[in-house]
């Protein structure tokens, strides 16, 4: 696997590893500078090993996550 990759090609190899992160998240990231990546003319190429660390530090997991209702108490 390569280290740098486009965001297309980033975001297959997500989708045949069943990682759930959208192209548009992909993008959004690369703009904010969140993950590590390179502008190559008018792309730009994701480090996968910057985003599997951005991902392993900033997901929930399964027993963290919280309903999106809570109780109010009047």
């Amino acid at each position: 696997m390569k280290k740098m990759n486009s965001i297309n090609a980033t975001f297959k190899l997500c989708k045949e590893q069943k990682i759930g992160i959208s192209m548009r998240l992909l993008r959004q990231l690369v703009k904010e500078g969140t993950i590590p990546s390179i502008k190559t003319g008018r792309s730009y190429l994701i480090n996968w090993d910057g985003l599997m660390k951005y991902l392993d530090t900033h997901t929930q997991s399964a027993e963290k996550a919280e309903s999106g209702i809570r109780k109010i108490s009047a």
